[in-house]
C-alpha cells in the first residue's frame, strides 16, 4: 500500500487564510496538527489550488451572489462528506468535518449550520466500534515483562488509578500526594492520592494507586532523569516545545501509546481489529481492567472518574474514607505481588491440628489406665484391709 502524501507546505506557502487559521493552535499540538492534516486532504482531493478565492466572506457578497456560492459549497463538502464515509470509518470524516466547520467559521463563511447538521446526522457514526479486548492477569504478566522501569510505572499507574492515557500523561506532581521522599510536603501514604480537576464535570476526580503501583514509581522515578534525556535526544527534532518537567511522565498520549504498542508486539498480543484497523489491546484495555477488577462498581467508576448521579455523592466523603474503600476494593489490582500462599501452611497446620488430637487421645488413654490401676491397687487394699480385720476380730474370740 503507498503511502499517501500531503503537501502541507503548499498551502502554508500559498494561503494566508490557512496560515492565519493555524497559527490559532499553534498551543495546541493535537488539535494543530489534525486540522492541518485533514484541510490539506480536502484541498488536495478536491483539487483547489487558490484556497483564498475558495473560501469567502459572505458578509460581504449581496443576495444572489451568497446562495450561488453556498449552493455550490454545499454540493463540494456534501460529496466530500458522502466519499469520505465509504472510505474511513470510526472518527476519522468526523476530524475533518469539524477543521472544515472550524475553517469556513474562522473564515466567516456564515449561514452553513444546516449543511454541517445534515452531514453530521447521514454519517455512519462517530464512534468507532472496535472489538475491543480486556486481558487476563497472565497476560498482563507477559505484556509487563517487556517493559523497563519507565513504562511499567506508567501503565501501571493507569491500571491502578482507573484514568485514560492522556490524563496520565498529564499528571503533575501537584497531582499526586503521598510519594514519600517525592511529595513536596513530606508525606508517605501507602495509597497514593490522585487528584485531577475536570472542568468538563465541574468537579474533582480523586483516586489512588496501589501499593505496587506506588513501589514502581518510585524505583522510575529514582531513575526518571535518564529515561527524560534519552528521550531528549531521540525527539529534538521533531519536538515544538520542551518536554513538561512538572509532568511525572514527560511525553504526549502519541509516545506512550507506541510505547504500549512495543510492548504488545513483543508480547505476541499485538491484534488490531479489521473494521477500525485500532489495537484490541489499546492502553484503554487497561482502564477497563480496572472497572472489571475492582471489587466495588459503583466506587470503581468513581476512581476512574466515571462522574454520574450516583458517584458524585462519594465526592464529599473524606480522603481517609476513600483511602479505606480503596484498600478494601483493591486486591484485584495486584499484579506483581501475589497474595501468600497458604495452602502449606493450613497443611502443617492440619497435621499438627492431628498430633495434638492424637496427644490428647494418648493423654486419655494413660488417665484411663491409671484410673483402672488406681482402682485395682485399691481393690487389692480393700480386700487386703478385709483380711486383716476379719483376722482380728477372729483373735478376740
Amino acid at each position: 500500500m503507498v503511502k499517501r502524501i500531503y503537501d502541507y507546505e503548499k498551502y502554508l506557502g500559498s494561503s494566508k487564510k490557512f496560515k492565519k487559521f493555524l497559527e490559532g493552535y499553534e498551543t495546541q499540538k493535537e488539535t494543530y496538527r489534525s486540522y492541518r492534516l485533514h484541510l490539506t486532504k480536502f484541498f488536495q482531493d478536491i483539487k483547489i489550488d487558490d484556497v483564498d478565492s475558495f473560501v469567502k466572506d459572505t458578509r460581504l457578497m449581496n443576495k444572489k451572489e451568497k446562495i450561488k456560492y453556498l449552493d455550490n459549497l454545499e454540493k463540494v463538502l456534501i460529496a466530500y462528506w458522502k466519499k469520505y464515509n465509504e472510505e474511513s470509518k470510526g472518527k476519522t470524516p468526523y476530524l475533518w468535518l469539524t477543521a472544515i466547520k472550524m475553517f469556513l467559521l474562522n473564515n466567516k463563511t456564515f449561514e452553513m449550520d444546516n449543511v454541517f447538521a445534515k452531514m453530521s446526522k447521514n454519517g455512519h457514526g462517530n464512534r468507532a466500534v472496535t472489538n475491543t479486548k480486556t486481558p487476563m492477569k497472565q497476560q498482563l504478566l507477559k505484556i509487563f515483562s517487556y517493559s523497563n522501569p519507565e513504562s511499567k510505572a506508567l501503565f501501571m499507574f493507569q491500571m491502578t488509578s482507573g484514568q485514560r492515557i492522556d490524563q496520565v500523561v498529564k499528571t503533575t506532581f501537584n497531582d499526586i500526594e503521598g510519594l514519600g521522599k517525592y511529595d513536596k510536603k513530606g508525606r508517605d501514604y501507602e495509597y497514593p492520592r490522585i487528584f485531577y480537576h475536570s472542568s468538563k464535570a465541574k468537579t474533582i476526580i480523586k483516586s489512588r494507586i496501589t501499593p505496587e503501583a506506588k513501589k514502581l514509581l518510585i524505583d522510575y522515578l529514582d531513575q526518571r532523569e535518564k529515561f527524560i534525556q534519552t528521550r531528549k535526544k531521540r525527539g529534538e527534532h521533531r519536538r515544538n516545545k520542551p518536554l513538561d518537567m512538572n509532568h511525572i511522565f514527560p511525553m504526549d498520549t502519541g509516545t506512550a501509546n507506541a510505547i504500549w504498542t512495543t510492548m504488545l508486539k513483543n508480547a505476541g498480543l499485538y491484534e488490531l481489529d479489521p473494521v477500525t484497523n485500532k489495537p484490541v489491546y489499546g492502553t484503554h484495555c487497561l482502564r477497563r481492567y480496572f472497572l472489571n477488577h475492582f471489587t466495588d462498581m459503583q466506587y470503581g467508576d468513581f476512581f476512574s472518574g466515571h462522574i454520574t448521579a450516583r458517584t458524585r455523592e462519594y465526592r464529599q466523603y473524606s480522603d481517609e474514607k476513600l483511602d479505606k474503600v480503596y484498600r478494601d476494593n483493591s486486591e484485584k489490582l495486584i499484579i506483581f505481588e501475589s497474595a501468600p500462599d497458604l495452602t502449606e501452611v493450613h497443611k502443617e497446620l492440619s497435621e499438627k491440628d492431628k498430633q495434638i488430637q492424637n496427644l490428647k487421645d494418648m493423654m486419655d488413654e494413660m488417665k484411663a489406665e491409671i484410673n483402672e490401676l488406681r482402682f485395682q491397687k485399691l481393690e487389692k487394699n480393700g480386700k487386703k484391709l478385709e483380711g486383716l480385720i476379719e483376722k482380728a476380730l477372729n483373735t478376740k474370740k
